[in-house]
Parts: structure tokens; sequence; C-alpha cells
């Protein structure tokens, strides 16, 4: 192991669409992961709950484990924490925002749809981002709780739609990685392509931490399209190392990562 673990954090499964990526781009990294499923989503709570429970999650990470960095695999608790987990924390901190600029791009004037948690829609962070696109069309829509039914009901989801706003979109973008777990699906109700910023997280963790490509698997990455969405093209191969999974419900977050890459 080289300096310890690279961490993985979400409130529950949605961050094992991130490791997914990660671990199918850059298979020989020792990896962990650790989920709160029992405080999951975190998208209808307080930016001082959410805060208070991410800092107890770390604290326990970190009296534990050798972490080497850490990815905030949560759209809300990057949100509403970023800043000050990477002021608190003795090593890099990346997190994962809406691949909302890529998507804009991409609608060339249309209207984009961001799809987001309360919390995450409410946030600072994610009004510059939206702000940063200047005069575009986006339109931000929270989905109820559509995140506490993955969570739920990963493998057992049945309707997406009603879940989703009517209208037209050119482009629609993820704001939660629970709901990565639906891309294809989530496109195929809106008739558009459908982004996330899960890869362009990887990259950014791969440039701070300095990942080997080394026996990297094949296949492509990108924000957009079926074909590159790891929930739909699996990885059938075992990751050279495997994860090691954390916290109270490391059980459930492990079946459920290995049924998402095969």
């Amino acid at each position: 192991m080289d300096n310890g673990y690279i961490v993985f954090f979400d409130s529950g499964v949605g961050g094992l669409t991130l490791l997914a990526e990660c671990a199918r781009r850059f298979p020989g990294e020792d990896y962990l992961y650790y989920g709160d499923n029992a405080n999951a989503p975190y998208g209808g709570r307080s930016g001082e709950e959410i805060l208070s429970l991410v800092r107890a999650a770390f604290g326990g990470i970190c009296a534990a484990y050798p972490v080497r960095a850490a990815v905030i695999a949560c759209n809300t608790a990057t949100a509403v924490c970023i800043d000050a987990l990477r002021a608190e924390l003795p090593f890099p901190v990346v997190g994962v925002e809406p691949a909302l600029r890529p998507a804009v791009r991409f609608a060339a004037g249309g209207e984009v749809l961001l799809l987001a948690t309360r919390a995450t829609l409410g946030s600072t962070r994610v009004g510059r981002l939206i702000a940063s696109c200047g005069s575009a069309a986006i339109r931000p829509y929270c989905p109820g709780d559509l995140a506490g039914e993955i969570e739920k009901n990963i493998f057992r989801l049945s309707r997406v739609r009603p879940a989703l706003p009517e209208g037209r979109f050119a482009a629609a973008v993820l704001g939660c990685t629970h709901y990565v777990w639906l891309k294809d699906r989530i496109s195929s109700a809106l008739r558009c392509p459908v982004f996330d910023g899960n890869a362009g997280a990887v990259s950014r963790l791969a440039q701070i931490a300095g990942l080997r490509p080394e026996g990297e698997m094949s296949g492509t990455a990108d924000h957009r399209g079926d074909k590159t969405n790891v929930c739909s093209e699996k990885v059938q191969k075992m990751p050279e190392k495997r994860p090691f999974f954390a916290g109270s419900f490391a059980k459930k977050n492990e079946k459920a990562f290995y049924r998402l890459i095969f």
C-alpha cells in the first residue's frame, strides 16, 4: 500500500458509481469505501447536520486506517462542506460536482435540466456554478426523495418517470451520485443525453494523488451517453485489488458494488 487508502465517502450507495469508475480506470490502487447508510440520504438535512455527520465519519476513518486521499463521492456533502473538509483534513480531498458546463456546451442554447437534492440546489457552491454558466437556460429541479428510494430499493426501483419534470430538454445533469444508478433510465425517460460528474472527479483525483494507469481496463470515460456509464457498461473483470468496505453497512455496499460492475 502506497501511503494509505484512497477513501471514497458517501451518504450511502451513490458513491459506489464513482468508485466503480475509478476502479475501472485505475484498478491497481488501494481503495476504501465508507457509506453512511444509516443517515442516508443527506439531501433533506441541514448544512450543519451534514457537516457534523461527515466530520464524525472521517474521525472514525482516520483513527482506524491510513489515508492517502479522500473523495467526497456525494454531491450534497461536496456542495455543503468540501471547503471545511479541505481545511481540516491532512490529505487531499476531491469532491464531485454536477457536470453543468459540459452539458451547457453540448446543449448549444437548449434548456439543461439539473437534477439534484434540495440541499445541493440550495447551496452557495452550486449557486455559483449555475451563475458561472451565464445566460444558459438551466432548470434546477429536485426529484423528491429519489435518492432515498434508490438507497432503499437499489435493485428493485421500477418507476423513474414520475420523479422527473415534464418538458423537453437538450441535456440533463445528474447532481447526485445516487441518480447515476438510473442514468440510462433517466436518459430514456427524458429522451436526451444525461451528464454526470464522476469522470471529472476521477480525473481530478488522478492528478492530485498520482494514480497509476498501468493495467487500466479497456473503455472510455465521458460525461454522457449510456455507453460510458459504468452502470450499463460493466467492468466484467475483477479489479487488481479489491476495494475495502468499512462501516456498519460494509457488506451491503460491497454486494451492491460487485453487482454494479459485473
